[in-house]
């Protein structure tokens, strides 16, 4: 990866796209480095979404500042009501415009709180090897449905095992 960092940083440098305004293109060079991209791949991706936004801003009539461009209100706007793109390309643009803002604004994008986590089910528990029986008395072991008729077979219980 070290060795990739100039060659990506001298893509950035070079980057002049021919679908976007020289301002909205010379913003996207300024604010992806910040983002550190991990390749040429990742880099041009970054600069796709970070020009076509600044773009949209500045046909807004905003100033081209980070943290105005990269405000999380500019970016939902953006992700609605931009002309000429696919569902797909939006929910892309979107989230690279956030992985962008959170480096070169991380204060108007806090750390997400750990929310707290629960269980599915109550653990089984165990006594040897007889499983307890589960809710309603029913047995939690596997033997259990061979007895009733299984559940779904009508009358005489399961097939036996071919094997």
């Amino acid at each position: 990866m070290p060795a990739e960092e100039p060659a990506v940083a001298g893509y950035i440098a070079r980057w002049r796209p021919s679908s976007l305004s020289p301002q909205a293109a010379a913003f996207a060079r300024q604010v992806v480095p910040a983002a550190a991209p991990g390749g040429r791949e990742r880099a041009k991706n970054l600069l796709w979404a970070a020009g076509k936004l600044a773009d949209y801003a500045a046909w807004l009539g905003l100033e081209l500042v980070p943290e105005v461009v990269f405000h999380p209100s500019v970016i939902e706007r953006f992700a609605r009501c931009a002309p000429g793109l696919s569902p797909v390309a939006r929910r892309t643009l979107r989230t690279n415009q956030r992985f962008i803002a959170r480096r070169a604004v991380p204060q108007l994008y806090p750390a997400d709180t750990p929310l707290p986590r629960e269980r599915a089910k109550a653990p089984l528990l165990c006594r040897g090897d007889q499983r307890l029986p589960g809710p309603g008395g029913r047995p939690a072991h596997d033997r259990a449905a061979d007895e009733g008729g299984g559940p779904g077979l009508p009358g005489g219980g399961r097939r036996p095992d071919p094997r």
